[in-house]
Protein backbone atom coordinates (compact mmCIF):
# COMPACT_ATOMS: atom_id res chain seq x y z
CA UNK A 1 0.00 0.00 0.00
CA UNK A 2 1.39 3.38 -0.96
CA UNK A 3 1.12 6.05 1.93
CA UNK A 4 -0.61 9.02 1.49
CA UNK A 5 1.28 12.21 1.72
CA UNK A 6 -1.29 13.43 4.44
CA UNK A 7 -0.22 10.51 6.49
CA UNK A 8 1.69 11.49 9.64
CA UNK A 9 3.03 8.53 11.84
CA UNK A 10 3.90 9.09 15.57
CA UNK A 11 6.89 7.41 14.76
CA UNK A 12 8.69 5.75 11.90
CA UNK A 13 11.96 2.96 12.60
CA UNK A 14 14.16 3.07 9.88
CA UNK A 15 15.30 -0.90 9.47
CA UNK A 16 14.33 -3.96 10.57
CA UNK A 17 17.60 -5.59 11.44
CA UNK A 18 16.94 -6.56 15.54
CA UNK A 19 17.41 -3.18 16.38
CA UNK A 20 14.36 -1.79 14.14
CA UNK A 21 12.23 -4.77 15.60
CA UNK A 22 13.32 -4.69 19.22
CA UNK A 23 12.75 -1.41 19.24
CA UNK A 24 9.16 -1.47 17.56
CA UNK A 25 8.16 -4.25 19.80
CA UNK A 26 8.76 -2.74 22.45
CA UNK A 27 6.51 0.81 21.42
CA UNK A 28 3.69 -0.93 20.40
CA UNK A 29 3.92 -2.63 24.31
CA UNK A 30 3.82 1.44 25.04
CA UNK A 31 0.95 2.02 23.31
CA UNK A 32 2.75 3.77 20.65
CA UNK A 33 2.54 2.61 17.14
CA UNK A 34 5.30 2.80 15.02
CA UNK A 35 5.74 2.19 10.84
CA UNK A 36 9.52 0.15 10.36
CA UNK A 37 10.51 0.87 6.97
CA UNK A 38 13.05 -2.11 5.86
CA UNK A 39 14.66 -2.07 1.90
CA UNK A 40 15.55 -5.79 2.07
CA UNK A 41 12.51 -8.29 1.23
CA UNK A 42 12.06 -9.59 4.33
CA UNK A 43 12.45 -8.37 8.15
CA UNK A 44 16.26 -9.15 9.58
CA UNK A 45 17.49 -9.19 6.01
CA UNK A 46 20.72 -8.01 6.40
CA UNK A 47 21.36 -11.04 8.47
CA UNK A 48 20.13 -13.44 5.57
CA UNK A 49 23.40 -12.25 3.29
CA UNK A 50 25.55 -12.60 6.10
CA UNK A 51 28.32 -15.80 5.44
CA UNK A 52 26.86 -19.31 6.72
CA UNK A 53 30.13 -19.46 8.97
CA UNK A 54 29.36 -16.51 10.70
CA UNK A 55 28.55 -17.25 14.68
CA UNK A 56 26.51 -14.30 16.64
CA UNK A 57 27.05 -15.98 20.24
CA UNK A 58 24.64 -17.95 22.64
CA UNK A 59 21.18 -17.25 21.88
CA UNK A 60 21.18 -16.18 25.48
CA UNK A 61 22.45 -12.83 24.78
CA UNK A 62 20.58 -12.47 21.23
CA UNK A 63 17.05 -13.17 21.85
CA UNK A 64 14.89 -10.16 21.69
CA UNK A 65 12.13 -8.84 23.86
CA UNK A 66 9.23 -10.98 24.26
CA UNK A 67 10.80 -14.38 23.03
CA UNK A 68 11.54 -17.50 24.92
CA UNK A 69 12.94 -20.15 24.13
CA UNK A 70 13.77 -24.14 25.43
CA UNK A 71 16.37 -23.77 28.55
CA UNK A 72 18.53 -26.33 26.07
CA UNK A 73 19.38 -23.64 23.58
CA UNK A 74 20.35 -20.87 25.78
CA UNK A 75 24.03 -21.48 25.81
CA UNK A 76 24.17 -22.64 22.42
CA UNK A 77 25.54 -20.26 19.67
CA UNK A 78 23.18 -18.49 17.40
CA UNK A 79 23.84 -19.54 13.58
CA UNK A 80 23.47 -17.43 10.34
CA UNK A 81 21.07 -19.50 9.07
CA UNK A 82 18.85 -19.85 12.63
CA UNK A 83 19.51 -16.29 13.62
CA UNK A 84 18.06 -15.50 9.94
CA UNK A 85 15.15 -17.12 10.59
CA UNK A 86 14.34 -16.27 13.60
CA UNK A 87 14.23 -12.42 13.03
CA UNK A 88 11.60 -13.19 10.23
CA UNK A 89 9.63 -15.45 12.59
CA UNK A 90 9.68 -12.68 15.51
CA UNK A 91 8.41 -10.23 13.21
CA UNK A 92 5.64 -12.57 11.97
CA UNK A 93 4.75 -13.68 15.31
CA UNK A 94 4.12 -10.07 16.94
CA UNK A 95 2.98 -8.56 14.14
CA UNK A 96 5.43 -5.42 14.07
CA UNK A 97 4.21 -3.57 11.06
CA UNK A 98 7.27 -3.79 8.84
CA UNK A 99 7.18 -2.36 5.11
CA UNK A 100 9.87 -4.59 3.12
CA UNK A 101 11.31 -3.05 -0.03
CA UNK A 102 11.40 0.14 0.70
CA UNK A 103 14.80 2.02 0.06
CA UNK A 104 15.09 5.11 2.07
CA UNK A 105 16.46 8.15 0.24
CA UNK A 106 16.52 10.83 1.80
CA UNK A 107 15.27 12.76 4.74
CA UNK A 108 14.41 16.20 5.80
CA UNK A 109 14.06 18.00 8.82
CA UNK A 110 10.27 19.68 8.58
CA UNK A 111 7.84 21.55 11.10
CA UNK A 112 5.98 18.88 12.54
CA UNK A 113 8.56 16.34 12.36
CA UNK A 114 10.38 14.25 9.52
CA UNK A 115 9.65 14.06 5.60
CA UNK A 116 10.78 10.73 4.25
CA UNK A 117 11.51 9.98 1.01
CA UNK A 118 11.94 6.51 -0.47
CA UNK A 119 11.51 4.15 -3.17
CA UNK A 120 8.03 3.64 -2.40
CA UNK A 121 6.96 7.36 -1.95
CA UNK A 122 6.32 10.06 0.69
CA UNK A 123 5.94 8.79 4.49
CA UNK A 124 5.86 11.45 7.15
CA UNK A 125 6.15 11.06 10.70
CA UNK A 126 6.53 12.69 14.16
CA UNK A 127 9.34 11.32 15.50
CA UNK A 128 12.35 8.82 13.62
CA UNK A 129 14.20 6.14 15.04
CA UNK A 130 17.44 5.18 12.81
CA UNK A 131 18.31 1.87 13.23
CA UNK A 132 20.13 1.04 9.97
CA UNK A 133 23.06 -0.68 11.84
CA UNK A 134 26.36 -1.42 10.07
CA UNK A 135 25.91 -4.25 7.94
CA UNK A 136 25.09 -2.82 4.57
CA UNK A 137 28.27 -0.16 4.55
CA UNK A 138 30.83 -2.52 4.12
CA UNK A 139 34.09 -1.03 4.24
CA UNK A 140 37.70 -1.17 2.27
CA UNK A 141 40.78 0.88 3.06
CA UNK A 142 41.40 2.82 -0.19
CA UNK A 143 44.76 0.47 -0.73
CA UNK A 144 47.08 2.09 -3.55
CA UNK A 145 46.67 0.52 -6.77
CA UNK A 146 42.94 -1.24 -5.96
CA UNK A 147 41.24 0.48 -8.90
CA UNK A 148 43.63 -0.75 -11.41
CA UNK A 149 44.60 -4.00 -10.43
CA UNK A 150 43.99 -7.42 -11.79
CA UNK A 151 44.13 -9.44 -8.81
CA UNK A 152 40.74 -10.83 -7.95
CA UNK A 153 39.29 -8.92 -4.68
CA UNK A 154 36.37 -8.90 -2.51
CA UNK A 155 34.75 -7.70 0.81
CA UNK A 156 33.89 -10.63 3.20
CA UNK A 157 30.17 -9.19 2.94
CA UNK A 158 30.41 -10.87 -0.43
CA UNK A 159 31.44 -13.67 0.67
CA UNK A 160 28.55 -16.47 2.15
CA UNK A 161 30.93 -19.98 2.24
CA UNK A 162 33.42 -21.61 -0.01
CA UNK A 163 31.22 -21.81 -2.97
CA UNK A 164 31.63 -18.16 -3.42
CA UNK A 165 35.85 -18.33 -3.87
CA UNK A 166 35.16 -21.16 -6.45
CA UNK A 167 32.85 -19.58 -8.22
CA UNK A 168 35.52 -16.67 -8.66
CA UNK A 169 38.54 -18.87 -8.95
CA UNK A 170 36.80 -21.84 -10.55
CA UNK A 171 39.23 -24.59 -8.76
CA UNK A 172 38.94 -26.03 -5.16
CA UNK A 173 42.80 -24.35 -4.72
CA UNK A 174 44.88 -22.10 -4.73
CA UNK A 175 46.30 -18.89 -2.59
CA UNK A 176 44.14 -17.01 -0.62
CA UNK A 177 44.86 -13.56 1.16
CA UNK A 178 42.28 -12.55 4.05
CA UNK A 179 43.18 -9.34 4.87
CA UNK A 180 42.28 -8.64 8.37
CA UNK A 181 42.65 -9.55 11.81
CA UNK A 182 39.16 -10.05 14.12
CA UNK A 183 36.59 -12.38 14.58
CA UNK A 184 35.18 -12.52 10.62
CA UNK A 185 39.01 -12.97 9.20
CA UNK A 186 39.29 -15.92 11.64
CA UNK A 187 36.33 -17.29 10.64
CA UNK A 188 36.66 -16.86 6.72
CA UNK A 189 40.24 -18.24 7.32
CA UNK A 190 39.46 -21.55 9.11
CA UNK A 191 36.59 -22.43 6.67
CA UNK A 192 38.67 -22.08 2.92
CA UNK A 193 41.97 -23.47 4.77
CA UNK A 194 39.34 -26.37 5.77
CA UNK A 195 37.99 -26.27 2.00
CA UNK A 196 41.82 -26.61 1.07
CA UNK A 197 42.80 -23.75 -0.04
CA UNK A 198 45.94 -22.15 0.63
CA UNK A 199 45.29 -19.12 2.70
CA UNK A 200 47.54 -15.98 4.18
CA UNK A 201 46.54 -13.90 6.19
CA UNK A 202 47.34 -9.83 6.59
CA UNK A 203 47.20 -7.76 9.30
CA UNK A 204 47.81 -4.76 11.04
CA UNK A 205 49.96 -4.00 13.68
CA UNK A 206 52.79 -5.90 15.31
CA UNK A 207 51.13 -8.88 16.79
CA UNK A 208 47.73 -10.86 16.85
CA UNK A 209 45.60 -10.99 19.34
CA UNK A 210 42.76 -13.91 20.12
CA UNK A 211 40.03 -14.27 22.05
CA UNK A 212 38.71 -18.12 23.94
CA UNK A 213 37.78 -20.70 21.42
CA UNK A 214 34.27 -21.83 21.07
CA UNK A 215 34.56 -24.29 23.86
CA UNK A 216 35.98 -21.80 25.90
CA UNK A 217 33.74 -18.80 25.72
CA UNK A 218 30.52 -22.22 26.27
CA UNK A 219 32.39 -23.02 29.63
CA UNK A 220 33.21 -19.58 30.66
CA UNK A 221 30.07 -17.87 29.23
CA UNK A 222 28.43 -17.40 32.64
CA UNK A 223 31.65 -15.73 34.44
CA UNK A 224 31.87 -13.09 31.28
CA UNK A 225 28.61 -12.62 31.79
CA UNK A 226 28.73 -11.87 35.46
CA UNK A 227 32.03 -9.35 34.57
CA UNK A 228 30.73 -7.90 31.29
CA UNK A 229 27.67 -6.87 33.84
CA UNK A 230 29.48 -5.05 36.46
CA UNK A 231 31.73 -3.43 33.63
CA UNK A 232 28.68 -2.11 32.50
CA UNK A 233 27.40 -0.96 36.06
CA UNK A 234 30.81 0.55 36.83
CA UNK A 235 30.78 2.42 33.07
CA UNK A 236 33.97 0.55 32.15
CA UNK A 237 34.83 1.82 28.83
CA UNK A 238 36.32 -1.13 26.38
CA UNK A 239 36.85 -1.54 22.67
CA UNK A 240 33.79 -2.83 21.07
CA UNK A 241 35.55 -4.81 18.46
CA UNK A 242 35.86 -8.91 19.17
CA UNK A 243 39.08 -10.50 18.81
CA UNK A 244 40.17 -13.28 16.46
CA UNK A 245 38.64 -16.30 18.43
CA UNK A 246 41.24 -19.02 19.65
CA UNK A 247 40.87 -22.99 18.85
CA UNK A 248 41.58 -23.38 15.20
CA UNK A 249 42.05 -19.85 13.72
CA UNK A 250 45.18 -19.89 16.77
CA UNK A 251 46.56 -23.19 15.87
CA UNK A 252 46.79 -22.63 11.91
CA UNK A 253 48.60 -19.76 12.66
CA UNK A 254 51.63 -20.97 15.23
CA UNK A 255 51.71 -24.24 13.06
CA UNK A 256 52.43 -22.43 10.15
CA UNK A 257 49.67 -23.36 8.22
CA UNK A 258 48.65 -20.26 7.16
CA UNK A 259 51.17 -17.73 6.40
CA UNK A 260 50.96 -14.25 7.90
CA UNK A 261 52.36 -11.08 6.53
CA UNK A 262 52.55 -7.38 7.65
CA UNK A 263 49.68 -4.46 6.12
CA UNK A 264 49.42 -4.17 2.46
CA UNK A 265 51.57 -1.54 1.54
CA UNK A 266 50.21 -1.54 -2.43
CA UNK A 267 48.83 -3.43 -5.38
CA UNK A 268 50.53 -3.68 -8.16
CA UNK A 269 48.66 -5.08 -11.59
CA UNK A 270 49.20 -8.66 -10.68
CA UNK A 271 50.56 -9.02 -7.28
CA UNK A 272 50.20 -7.41 -3.75
CA UNK A 273 53.26 -5.72 -2.07
CA UNK A 274 53.16 -5.71 1.78
CA UNK A 275 54.85 -2.94 3.91
CA UNK A 276 57.75 -5.20 5.12
CA UNK A 277 58.58 -5.17 1.28
CA UNK A 278 58.06 -9.40 0.36
CA UNK A 279 55.54 -8.90 -2.85
CA UNK A 280 53.19 -12.28 -3.49
CA UNK A 281 50.49 -13.41 -6.31
CA UNK A 282 47.12 -14.35 -4.83
CA UNK A 283 44.34 -16.22 -6.75
CA UNK A 284 41.73 -14.20 -4.73
CA UNK A 285 42.50 -11.05 -1.64
CA UNK A 286 39.42 -10.71 0.45
CA UNK A 287 38.62 -7.97 3.15
CA UNK A 288 37.44 -8.64 6.45
CA UNK A 289 37.91 -5.17 7.08
CA UNK A 290 34.74 -4.56 9.04
CA UNK A 291 31.69 -1.95 8.37
CA UNK A 292 30.90 1.80 8.82
CA UNK A 293 27.26 3.32 10.27
CA UNK A 294 24.86 2.94 6.95
CA UNK A 295 23.75 6.76 7.59
CA UNK A 296 23.34 8.38 4.11
CA UNK A 297 20.24 8.83 3.90
CA UNK A 298 20.40 11.39 7.02
CA UNK A 299 23.27 13.39 5.01
CA UNK A 300 20.48 16.28 4.68
CA UNK A 301 20.33 15.95 8.21
CA UNK A 302 23.70 15.60 9.72
CA UNK A 303 25.73 16.54 6.44
CA UNK A 304 28.84 14.43 5.33
CA UNK A 305 27.84 11.00 6.73
CA UNK A 306 29.73 11.29 10.24
CA UNK A 307 31.90 7.96 11.71
CA UNK A 308 28.82 8.19 14.52
CA UNK A 309 26.29 10.16 15.40
CA UNK A 310 26.47 13.07 18.28
CA UNK A 311 24.26 11.47 20.75
CA UNK A 312 22.94 12.55 24.15
CA UNK A 313 19.96 10.33 25.54
CA UNK A 314 19.71 8.30 22.55
CA UNK A 315 19.07 11.63 20.87
CA UNK A 316 21.01 13.66 18.03
CA UNK A 317 22.32 16.45 19.27
CA UNK A 318 22.00 18.25 16.33
CA UNK A 319 18.73 17.29 15.70
CA UNK A 320 15.87 17.19 17.76
CA UNK A 321 13.62 14.08 17.21
CA UNK A 322 16.02 11.54 16.32
CA UNK A 323 17.06 8.92 18.00
CA UNK A 324 19.18 5.87 17.73
CA UNK A 325 19.55 2.26 18.39
CA UNK A 326 22.61 -0.07 17.57
CA UNK A 327 25.61 2.80 17.38
CA UNK A 328 28.43 2.06 18.25
CA UNK A 329 29.41 3.23 22.28
CA UNK A 330 26.02 4.52 22.16
CA UNK A 331 25.49 3.82 25.77
CA UNK A 332 28.43 1.10 26.54
CA UNK A 333 30.40 -0.99 24.67
CA UNK A 334 28.27 -3.56 24.13
CA UNK A 335 25.37 -0.73 22.43
CA UNK A 336 26.38 -2.01 18.95
CA UNK A 337 26.23 -6.12 19.75
CA UNK A 338 22.93 -7.86 19.56
CA UNK A 339 23.24 -8.18 23.79
CA UNK A 340 23.39 -4.60 23.94
CA UNK A 341 20.73 -3.21 21.35
CA UNK A 342 18.47 -5.49 23.55
CA UNK A 343 18.79 -3.68 26.88
CA UNK A 344 19.08 -0.46 24.90
CA UNK A 345 15.98 -0.95 22.79
CA UNK A 346 13.85 -0.64 26.03
CA UNK A 347 15.24 2.70 27.19
CA UNK A 348 14.77 3.90 23.30
CA UNK A 349 11.32 3.02 23.35
CA UNK A 350 10.46 4.44 26.83
CA UNK A 351 12.14 8.07 25.63
CA UNK A 352 10.36 7.81 22.48
CA UNK A 353 7.23 6.85 24.21
CA UNK A 354 6.99 9.97 26.39
CA UNK A 355 7.91 11.97 23.45
CA UNK A 356 5.22 10.69 21.78
CA UNK A 357 2.31 10.95 24.62
CA UNK A 358 3.16 15.13 23.78
CA UNK A 359 1.71 14.58 19.79
CA UNK A 360 -1.78 15.13 18.71
CA UNK A 361 -3.86 11.91 18.70
CA UNK A 362 -2.90 10.37 15.43
CA UNK A 363 -4.97 8.97 12.92
CA UNK A 364 -4.40 4.72 13.25
CA UNK A 365 -3.01 3.71 10.00
CA UNK A 366 -3.63 0.15 9.12
CA UNK A 367 -0.77 -2.50 9.88
CA UNK A 368 0.75 -3.57 6.24
CA UNK A 369 0.78 -7.60 5.72
CA UNK A 370 4.10 -9.73 6.06
CA UNK A 371 4.68 -13.13 4.28
CA UNK A 372 3.41 -16.00 5.47
CA UNK A 373 6.62 -17.73 7.10
CA UNK A 374 6.52 -21.62 8.08
CA UNK A 375 7.29 -23.67 11.09
CA UNK A 376 7.72 -20.18 12.44
CA UNK A 377 8.35 -21.55 16.55
CA UNK A 378 11.32 -23.66 14.99
CA UNK A 379 14.98 -23.05 15.34
CA UNK A 380 17.54 -24.71 12.71
CA UNK A 381 20.91 -24.80 12.67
Amino acid sequence: MTPKPSATYPVIVLGAGPAGLAVAYELLRRGVNPLVLEKGPTPGASFASFPRNIFFGPWLNNLLPGSSIDWAWLLKRSTQPAYSKYLQDYAHQNRLPVRCGVQVQSVEKVEDGFRIQTSAGEFRSHLLVNCTGYFTRPYTPNYPGLDTTQVPHMHVSQYRDASTVYDIVQRRSGRILVVGKRLSAGETMVELHNAGYQVALSYRGKKLRFGPSTWGEALFSPISWIFERLSVALRVRKHSYPLMAGGESRRLIEDGHVATFSQIARFNENTVVFQDGREERFDLVIFATGYRAAMSHLESLLGPVPTEPKLKNMESTEVPDLFFLGVDQQRTYRSRFLRGIVEDSRLVAELVARRAQRLPSPRREPLPELPSIENSATLVN
